[in-house]
């Protein structure tokens, strides 16, 4: 049957080429790669998902309705460009400037010397296939053009089976464009934008043809750029948005993936760069809506009530509130005179422009809320004539402390003595550091405190928390405590470790003349899994740590949270052999078919209903890994020599590729330097050194190389790095800006990087496997693998992980980052333990104890810090009226 001619029959049945890995610019004619790329969902500047066939997209329902067919016999010359589909309503203008941009443009387009003068109908629809060609060429996935009588309407699809346009860019033969989102229009202001640097309208002619599609393929990748405005998605405020007029309410139709239901501002935007949440005007509406919800909640009646109309209560609290006012007032009063007094008897009159320009220099200045504050507190007691009369604002006292902790007793000191700011005395701080007891075990003040934000939180699934342990060195020193006269710096024994001590004297026949000094202090901290709490909560000073003693102390720790609502999901620990052999103690509640004996959950006791998982530190997982490789080869240092699938996986490799590459100033194995190349005792124990060598860059450069017995070297640093990534994603956004989309949040149980995590582990299986087969001895079988205890390690995390991650979507939490299941916040709390310290590495008892007092008062400031085994804190300093609690002095 000969096929069907014209060009509607063209547009629908042409076949759609596959996607290359390159083409051709059309305008510069330079040979580019496919690389790059902006937004969600896409992975090397393509979308993941499967291409749509174009014959699928030419439904009613996503495209207008088709003219009639043309018979077989019909030619091309008896079609005319007149005869083509009219374009559905979908396509609007922004306004009535845009509309008479697109008569001009059509005008200009009929009156050209274009493809409508004297050419035949056929040439005319070569023509038009042709662009329709280049353009399609260049679109990025799930982006398609069709023609109409008018122009091109190139469309983005949702995803799925039924998709939907979710943007349109038309561009007329004339070159006048509208762009619309959702069936509307975007603003003009946005429009201007989108159209930046190809604002002049191109007509398509023979000769412009390729700077048309440039111009066009150009709007569509700003466009492609920016991401949907999720608008006020606040679903605790949902029964607010039909009571505002200002908006509508949005039920996703167009099958966005950034929200599922939201409240949309009728002035919003639609389109906001990737960065952004929501536009101006809907974050106006989020706001307008908070506070309505904030005065709902509010039970405080009028001041105008009459007291007979309220109960007790009500009349106690209008009572309190009116004595707070009048006070205030009063100090209010006796501030502004004695202010008015000062200007009177030391004020100085200047002119009036110098006067204007302090006005303005102060009205100009962009400060923080915390800069502020920290003026308004010097201004205010360089006018006390009285030091004590200070009150200094909760905010700068946890500045205060931060300082007295980072720069030491004698630092603080010549701070306030130059009299370059002021700030509180060592005495205040005493009382404020000094307000809450001391305690060694549980910090069960501490744990109430907790239990009291907790409750601000409406989710059941922000209550859950994982539970970090580590030990810290500290001085064998003893010191005398004041307060009760006692001695602290011995071990922190229970009463089953003292029995079991004073069973093991009489079967011996000896007895200790003194208790144990303690040689390090096993700490324990909670990390809220989908909120901001992160708080040391226990600390015991203990000499040789066994498993036993863990398994007693970790479930009082882990019991006296859950007795305060504190939820523990995970436990996450190093790999060290004590650790591992804890977490075999528990009876496993999933029992794993390839591995029987893997124990990396357990029935929480405290809280039946639940499992509890237990993680291995991934950072510490990356490091081991290293190591192992670091140590394979057939030198005298060497004790591994790392065999699969026959070929050698060695350390020479890497160093062979550093060699190689060093003396080019543009290497694409730039991660790889003499530092984490060529390893001592203190490199080898850096996180981000073992991250450098065993990264995607470093597998690809070598990949490329093509050395011959490289090939399982390739793969065993690929497979490290794809496994790392999906346990490192730190914030929603971490993802997109580093264009790796294994570092986003995990948002859904089925994500594909379950899969990867459990394809790793079955490469590490037939790993060993094939180690098991050779005719080898046992000691040179277990040189060719991972140490047993790494392996081990990754087998426990990858389980914990995925159960514990899919246990925490299931019961609402939106999004979890993967960064949450690591010991990150306890080894910064760690170095800054070691930083009060001043030049002693290693604090006592005593001073740990102290210094945990400061460290959570000032939790709230982070000074921004470059990173060694953990993330950067980047969060700045904010202002928090908070209050704090402070020690009452003995009169």
């Amino acid at each position: 049957m000969p096929k069907r001619s014209g060009l509607f029959s063209f547009i629908v049945n042409m076949p759609r080429k596959g996607r290359r890995s390159s083409f051709t610019h059309v305008k510069s004619g330079r040979f580019h790669r496919d690389s790059g790329g902006a937004g969600r969902g896409y992975v090397a500047g393509r979308p993941t998902t499967p291409d749509v066939p174009v014959g699928e997209l030419r439904s009613p329902s996503l495209s207008p309705s088709p003219s009639p067919v043309p018979s077989d016999d019909t030619s091309f010359s008896d079609i005319s460009i007149g005869s083509m589909p009219s374009p559905g309503p979908s396509v609007a203008c922004s306004d009535s400037n845009d509309t008479n941009d697109f008569m001009d443009a059509l005008q200009d387009f009929s009156d050209s010397d274009s493809i409508l003068e004297e050419n035949t109908a056929s040439s005319k629809a070569k023509f038009l296939e042709q662009s329709l060609e280049l353009i399609r060429a260049v679109l990025p996935k799930h982006w398609i053009v069709i023609a109409d009588q008018e122009g091109f309407n190139v469309v983005k699809l949702s995803f799925g089976r039924d998709p939907a346009i979710q943007r349109n860019v038309f561009v007329t033969f004339g070159g006048a464009v509208r762009i619309t989102v959702h069936r509307k229009p975007i603003s003009r202001d946005l429009q201007d934008f989108f159209l930046d640097g190809w604002k002049e309208n191109i007509v398509l002619t023979s000769q412009s043809q390729k700077l048309f599609v440039d111009r066009l393929l150009a709007i569509v990748l700003k466009v492609r750029s920016s991401e949907i405005c999720a608008g006020a998605d606040n679903e605790n405020l949902s029964d607010m948005w039909a009571a505002d007029a200002s908006g509508c309410v949005d039920t996703n139709p167009y099958a966005e993936s950034r929200y599922v239901k939201t409240f949309r501002s009728n002035k919003c935007s639609l389109l906001v760069p990737v960065a952004k949440w929501r536009c101006p005007e809907c974050m106006k509406a989020n706001d307008r809506l908070r506070e309505r919800f904030k005065s709902h909640q509010k039970e405080e009646v009028h001041p105008n009530t009459r007291n007979d109309f309220l109960d007790p209560q009500q009349a106690a609290k209008k009572l309190k509130k009116q004595h707070e006012e009048i006070k205030k007032s009063k100090l209010k009063i006796d501030y502004l005179k004695k202010v008015r007094l000062q200007l009177e008897q030391e004020g100085v009159n200047i002119d009036s422009d110098v006067s204007d320009s302090l006005l303005e220099t102060l009205r100009d200045a962009e400060l923080t809320p915390m800069q502020s504050l920290f003026l308004q507190q010097q201004l205010h007691y360089s006018t006390l004539s009285d030091a004590r009369a200070m009150r200094w604002h909760p905010s700068m006292i946890r500045f205060a402390l931060m300082l007295r902790c980072a720069a030491g007793a004698s630092g603080y000191e010549a701070i306030r003595q130059s009299g370059v700011i002021k700030l509180p005395g060592e005495r205040t701080l005493f009382d404020y550091t000094n307000a809450v007891p001391r305690e060694i075990g549980v910090f069960h003040k501490k744990l109430d405190t907790i239990h009291e934000k907790n409750k601000e939180y409406t989710e059941d699934h922000q209550n859950f928390h994982n539970l970090l342990m580590d030990e810290i060195y500290i001085s064998q020193k003893l010191v005398y405590r004041k307060a009760d006269g006692s001695l602290v710096g011995y071990c922190e024994l229970t009463e089953v470790e003292k029995e079991m001590d004073l069973l093991e004297e009489k079967i011996q026949g000896t007895s200790k003349s003194q208790p144990e000094t303690a040689k390090c202090i096993l700490a324990y901290m909670i990390k809220g899994v989908s909120n901001s709490v992160k708080e040391l909560v226990a600390a015991y000073p203990v000499k040789a740590l066994k498993k036993e003693d863990l398994y007693e102390r970790t479930w009082e720790v882990i019991s006296a949270c859950e007795t305060r609502n504190v939820k523990i999901l995970a436990v996450v620990a190093d790999g060290n052999a004590v650790n591992r052999s804890f977490f075999q103690m528990h009876t496993p509640a999933t029992v794993s078919k390839l591995h029987p004996d893997l124990v990396f959950d357990t029935i929480n006791m405290c809280a039946p209903d639940r499992k509890l998982y237990f993680i291995s530190d991934p950072p510490h997982l990356i490091k081991t890994i290293r190591n192992c490789f670091a140590k394979s080869g057939q030198g005298k240092k060497c004790t591994r020599l790392l065999t699969k699938n026959k070929q050698y996986i060695v350390w020479k490799t890497i160093e062979r590729l550093y060699l190689s590459e060093v003396q080019n100033t543009l290497r694409r194995a730039y991660k790889l330097t003499s530092q984490n190349v060529y390893l001592n005792s203190y490199t080898c124990m850096r996180v981000n050194y073992a991250v450098q060598v065993l990264s995607n860059t470093v597998g690809q450069d070598l990949k490329d190389k093509k050395w011959p017995g490289t090939e399982e070297t390739v793969n065993f640093i690929l497979n490290c790095d794809k496994f790392f990534d999906n346990l490192n994603g730190a914030h929603s956004e971490m993802g997109k800006r580093t264009a790796n989309s294994r570092l986003s949040p995990y948002t859904s149980t089925e994500d594909w990087r379950f899969e990867e995590l459990l394809t790793f582990e079955k490469y590490l299986m037939d790993w060993e496997k094939e180690v098991g087969n050779l005719k080898l001895n046992q000691a040179a079988k277990a040189k060719c693998l991972l140490s047993h205890q790494t392996l081990e390690g990754i087998y426990i995390t990858i389980n914990a992980f995925i159960g514990a991650v899919k246990f925490m979507l299931d019961i609402g939490a939106k999004f979890i980052n993967a960064r949450v299941f690591c010991q990150d916040p306890l080894e910064q709390y760690f170095s800054k333990q070691r930083a009060a310290g001043g030049g002693k590495s290693n604090p006592t008892v005593v001073s740990f104890l102290n210094a945990d007092k400061k460290i959570s008062i000032h939790r709230d400031l982070n000074v921004k810090r470059k990173g060694v085994n953990t993330s950067e804190a980047s969060k700045m300093m904010e202002a928090s009226d908070e209050p704090l609690p402070k020690r009452k002095r003995k009169r």
